[in-house]
């Protein structure tokens, strides 16, 4: 992907030749007042705001000039998200967010609309409003009552009003539920309706008319679909999710910012944001991401001949068909044993769990303890269970589940707290908190190595006959002849995993990549937005678990296939208005987007000036000062 900007300076007139932006926008902190976001089909997204409607780029805020600095009530989008429909001071207007016109639309006041087909359908406190998006003025008025919300949902309208939810359409309206309303919220999914009032929510079926009703613990503020088959509710300062298929809670809450939410909205990424009065949260994204159960950690990946496991802190749970199943047996036994926090899963003909108070066996459907103490890992090598403990050294367990020997101080090993341990032919590699040691099975012998350069040794293993090594704290090192080799990379990697060929280095601030030697962050992961515990490789694909839930990655994702665009441009320290109004510009600061909101990052973009040398864009901006008169140019690549 290339985009090229081009400029032309006159005498101190700066023409546009060619620029992919859009203008009428000035920059500006976080809106006070936020009411209401939606996505625009340009990717960037709308706030809904007191002062007026905002742009939102990633980065910085910017004010749409275009329809005035007043309070935006609703706002609202058509089908493809072209226009958007804004109701401020008793009028409606219409922004089309590619090209930046505005028209007014109506006069109608309106606190939220919808958009089904060719008409707006308005909600006011004297009916629904009905019009034309191609001519002007009011076709009709429906219900003739106070309308709370007005929803379009397969060419279909409905409306919440204080005497029930109506279907509405230009020829005829009919009640579908009859009750006393004062303030509500409305979604649908497939052939339901839902609508929450105070403390509970209801479910319509449009094809039987049947009702259902799910008590909640306190009244949502704010409501949406999410994935097509949740709602996302904000409820005291709480986003939650309910399963419209299991008609229950997802265990847990996705946020617990306590802010008093007045919208939740997903994009097209699976991203939910929460916006509360002067701030906004963007809770999720959806990068091929699984976010249940909702639990307090997401400790480490296992898997057994079934499917892939993962343990949390409040036990084991199941990935089956992309959902989490409880292994619930499993989970009251490690319960009885007060012991649910989960530190390490390996599985073979049984399956082992480490927890925090010591390490178990789960073999038809009954638990058993081989050993006390804090389990850090488990690997299965040569035919014989090698435990990392905090504690005791490495435990070797044969196959009969009888502990064969222990590698601790006594045979030599550098420290007690053990990691992790891996095996490369005769050598057996342990990673503790001191180092790297090195057993060799057939002599019986120790050796150390990385013990005061590195310090805490994390993990170990190989590709292509090398052997790196993951120090906490330390970075990334690689094996040579003279010892080892520190390679430019993260400092905090908390697991290494080899996956198709490739290196696959898990830190506290995302996931990374080996190539030629070179360690590159995955696109979507970085910045602390993934800070991953563990790998695994299951089924054709890596996953990454980390605090805040489990990561798929393929080759799919491995790629950033986002564009980049320039959002905003300022001439002479000035928004870019018209361009007959710039005047002796000398300095000229393009903004830069490419709607990843999560995660807002830009490292894998590069821009050149004027044919020059290829710049590493590793922020949104850029800024041009003393430009000379002439043509200008600027060119944005995706870095090679």
């Amino acid at each position: 992907m290339i985009m090229s900007v081009k400029a032309r300076l006159y005498g101190g007139l700066l023409f546009i030749v060619l620029c992919l932006f859009s203008t009428g926008a000035s920059a500006h902190s976080t809106p006070n007042n936020m009411t209401e976001v939606v996505q625009g089909k340009n990717g960037f997204m709308y706030f809904a705001s007191h002062e007026g409607l905002y742009k939102y780029d990633g980065y910085h805020f910017a004010l749409i000039e275009a329809l005035p600095a007043q309070w935006v009530y609703a706002l609202t989008t058509n089908a493809d998200k072209s226009m958007l429909y804004a109701a401020s001071n008793g009028h409606i207007y219409a922004y089309d967010v590619l090209t930046g016109n505005v028209k007014q639309f109506a006069e109608v006041t309106s606190k939220d609309m919808a958009v089904n087909g060719q008409h707006v359908y308005a909600a006011t406190s004297k009916g629904v409003e009905v019009l034309s998006k191609k001519s002007a003025g009011n076709l009709q008025a429906l219900v003739g009552q106070t309308v709370l919300k007005v929803l379009s949902h397969d060419g279909q309208v409905y409306a919440l009003t204080n005497t029930g939810l109506w279907h509405l359409n230009l020829n005829h309206q009919r009640q579908l539920i009859k009750m006393p309303i004062h303030s509500g919220l409305i979604a649908a999914v497939g052939d339901r309706l839902y609508i929450a009032h105070e403390q509970t929510l209801y479910s319509y079926d449009l094809i039987t008319e049947q009702v259902h009703k799910t008590s909640l613990n306190t009244t949502p503020s704010a409501m949406t679909i999410y994935k097509n088959s949740y709602l996302a509710m904000a409820m005291a300062g709480e986003v939650r999710l309910y399963s419209t298929l299991d008609k229950q809670f997802v265990s847990g809450v996705l946020n617990k910012s306590k802010l008093f939410f007045n919208s939740v909205y997903a994009d097209s990424q699976s991203n939910l944001w929460a916006v509360a009065d002067n701030e906004y949260e963007i809770i999720s994204q959806d990068l091929n991401q699984f976010n249940l159960p909702l639990v307090s950690r997401y400790n480490v990946l296992g898997k057994d001949n079934q499917s892939l496991l993962m343990g949390t802190d409040s036990g084991v749970y199941r990935f089956v068909q992309r959902q989490f199943v409880a292994m619930d047996a499993l989970n009251n036994a490690l319960s009885q044993e007060q012991s649910s926090e989960i530190t390490s899963i390996a599985s073979d003909k049984v399956t082992l769990v480490g927890t925090t108070n010591g390490l178990y066996v789960w073999q038809n459907e009954q638990l058993s303890r081989l050993a006390n103490g804090y389990i850090l890992g488990i690997e299965k090598i040569a035919g014989c269970w090698l435990v990392s403990t905090s504690g005791q050294g490495v435990i070797v367990i044969d196959d009969n589940l009888a502990i064969e020997k222990v590698l601790n101080i006594d045979s030599g090993l550098a420290a007690n707290e053990v990691l992790a341990t891996n095996k490369f032919e005769h050598l057996l590699y342990i990673s503790t908190s001191k180092g790297l040691s090195v057993y060799n099975v057939k002599t019986g012998n120790m050796s150390h190595s990385l013990t005061t350069q590195a310090g805490k040794v994390s993990k170990v293993t190989m590709l292509d006959n090398s052997v790196y090594v993951a120090a906490y704290g330390g970075g990334l090192y690689k094996q040579t002849n003279n010892g080892f080799k520190l390679l430019v990379s993260p400092r905090f990697i908390t697991d290494l995993a080899v996956f198709n060929g490739s290196l696959y280095i898990a830190t506290t601030n995302g996931l990374f990549t080996l190539v030629d030697e070179t360690v590159v962050a995955i696109p979507h992961t970085e910045k602390q937005y993934f800070g991953a515990n563990s790998l695994m490789a299951y089924n054709g694909a890596m996953y990454a678990v980390s605090n805040n839930g489990l990561l798929g990655l393929s080759n799919t994702n491995l790629q950033n296939d986002k564009p980049v665009l320039v959002s905003s441009m300022s001439v002479n320290d000035a928004s870019l208005n018209a361009l007959n109004d710039v005047q002796q510009a000398s300095q000229m600061t393009l903004h830069f987007s490419n709607f990843d909101y999560a995660l807002t990052q830009y490292y894998d973009y590069q821009y050149s000036h004027n044919g020059g040398a290829w710049i590493n864009l590793n922020e949104p901006v850029v800024h041009f000062s003393q430009l000379n008169e002439g043509e200008h140019s600027l060119v944005v690549r995706r870095r090679t």
